[in-house]
């Protein structure tokens, strides 16, 4: 780091040479900062698809279970439909058997009233008529009891035919509900795949992006190493610093940026300042073509942290 007066700087800055390296730097920062940007996005990008994916699949994954469960649904319901046939075939046939008894107890209860009445046209004695009377109750009452379990086996067989019918349409829209939902997953199957394929893709576009940030940065260490070595000066990342001829208590600093809030002061860049060795950029000053005493220096220096940006107060 050579010792420079506040001068030669200016000279220095005002330089071909100079101004050449600072377009080199400020094209070179401007490139890293576009392929910073361009990697942030793609990374985003790359992520965010490698999430869709996962999620997608995950989905597929999950509709394809449902499909599963309606297929075991309508497994269940074709079970139970074979079972109603059967009972109903079953149903029917107990039914014609019973229904050919009461046809028969009808018989039988028509034969008795017949022969009842019969006995009382002919004036039939009582104790005769009373045997008559009583097989004539035996017959109604048989046929009462057959007709109503007739009818209970009707009902039971009406009543097996109707949830049949029932569970024969719930079970076609379970099968149609399989067949939909399976589809739907093979189609987010598909989707994923899709997605992964995207992911890959900007995953090595992603890679590509991190490779040029890497040049990028190169290019402008390789440009703050030239300061160092063309202009005799130490090369920071905001500022390039040379020593102070004329006070060895302080030094140059050469600004390489603008910035309103990160230092003591507003930076400009390319503007000059000068700080003290031992507080570096902590405390920087406006270039000043004269010394500065020590008193004045430490006066300075404590009014900055007794004092806000703007000059006011600082009150602990």
């Amino acid at each position: 780091m050579k010792q420079k007066r506040l001068a030669e700087l200016r000279t220095l800055i005002s330089s071909d040479d100079f101004s050449q390296w600072w377009k080199d730097l400020g094209e070179a920062r401007n490139a890293l900062a576009d392929a910073e940007a361009h990697y942030e996005e793609l990374l985003g990008q790359s992520t965010l698809m490698e999430f869709r994916a996962e999620l997608t699949q995950k989905n597929a994954i999950d509709t394809l279970y449902r499909a599963g469960e309606h297929e075991d649904t309508a497994a269940n319901m074709l079970f139970e439909a074979t079972e109603l046939e059967n009972r109903s075939f079953k149903g029917v046939g107990d039914f014609e058997e019973q229904r050919i008894r009461a046809s028969e107890s009808w018989y039988r209860l028509g034969a008795a009233e017949k022969q009842l009445d019969e006995a009382k046209e002919a004036k039939r004695p009582a104790d005769v008529i009373a045997a008559l009377e009583r097989a004539w109750r035996f017959s109604s009452d048989e046929y009462e009891k057959e007709n109503a379990r007739k009818a209970r086996l009707w009902d039971e067989v009406e009543r097996q035919w109707a949830r049949s019918s029932e569970v024969s349409l719930l079970l076609s829209e379970q099968k149609a509900l399989g067949k939909k939902v399976r589809r739907h997953a093979e189609e987010q199957f598909g989707l994923a795949e899709e997605r992964k394929l995207k992911s890959r893709g900007l995953k090595t576009e992603t890679e590509n992006a991190a490779k040029a940030v890497e040049a990028a940065k190169a290019k402008v260490s390789a440009l703050m190493e030239q300061a160092r070595e063309r202009f005799g000066c130490a090369a920071g990342t905001d500022f390039l610093f040379f020593r102070h001829r004329d006070d060895q208590r302080l030094a140059w600093s050469l600004s390489l940026v603008n910035d309103r809030d990160g230092y003591n002061i507003e930076l400009k860049a390319l503007a000059l300042y000068q700080v003290d060795l031992k507080r570096g950029v902590g405390f920087l000053e406006p270039a000043r073509q004269a010394p500065v005493s020590a008193e004045d220096g430490d006066r300075r220096f404590e009014e900055y942290f007794l004092k806000g940006r703007k000059g006011e107060l600082r009150v602990s």
